[in-house]
């Protein structure tokens, strides 16, 4: 692959996004959200599962689409069972050649009622002057999309065993005066390279379809 389309990919990747069921739905829904992620990985993994079944030397190759879409699946839903009723949980990758780069990346989404009207605030919501995890200063972006205006922030941190990691937390106001914050956190450097892209590209799907949007303050 050529330096330049290496860093079109890097640059210009579409995300995929959508919302896991939220806590409290019913059975019927959990079933047909596990089975769309095995369908998912059936349908856009597969020669990549292929690829590394063919490398693998350590006896029958453990993995498929039926069970890694199914324990993807498990843990989606594990994790949006956690949240409190005001936020959701959306989970993106992207594509290259039609395949998935990635496992699904959790956002934490979060739909308040405003805590102040001057928007300002929402810079200490996502940590513009940094926490205390933050390796370095994080790098600010403002941000407009139809329907809200909003900043996203990107550092890099640290975790107590020493793991480097991308932390990306955005908020934005939306014309309808609701304010959501979105909080994500990427391990891999290729991913820590695309992600504020791809959290923009969802912050304008929420602010164009009003995904999830409860108006709920946290209690």
């Amino acid at each position: 692959m050529s330096t330049d389309a290496d860093l079109r990919i890097l640059t210009d990747i579409p995300f995929h996004w959508e919302f896991v069921p939220a806590a409290g739905g019913g059975a019927e829904q959990r079933e047909y959200f596990t089975a769309h992620m095995i369908e998912f990985f059936g349908t856009w993994a597969g020669r990549t599962l292929a690829t590394a079944e063919a490398a693998w030397t350590a006896g029958e190759f453990p993995f498929n689409a039926e069970n890694i879409g199914r324990e993807t699946a498990a843990l989606l839903l594990a994790k949006a069972d956690e949240l409190p009723g005001y936020a959701r949980l959306a989970w993106g990758t992207a594509f290259h050649e039609e395949q998935v780069l990635w496992s699904p990346i959790p956002v934490v989404v979060e739909f308040h009622r405003p805590l102040a009207d001057d928007p300002g605030y929402l810079m200490d919501t996502v940590g513009a002057a940094g926490l205390p995890e933050d390796a370095r200063e994080p790098v600010l972006h403002y941000v407009s999309v139809p329907g809200a205006d909003g900043v996203r922030i990107f550092a890099l941190g640290r975790t107590p065993q020493s793991t480097a990691y991308g932390r990306v937390d955005a908020a934005m106001r939306l014309d309808s005066g609701i304010d959501v914050v979105l909080r994500t956190r990427v391990f891999q450097m290729d991913q820590m390279g695309v992600i504020g892209a791809g959290i923009e590209q969802l912050m304008t799907i929420i602010a164009a379809d009003g995904v999830g949007v409860t108006g709920e303050a946290p209690q």
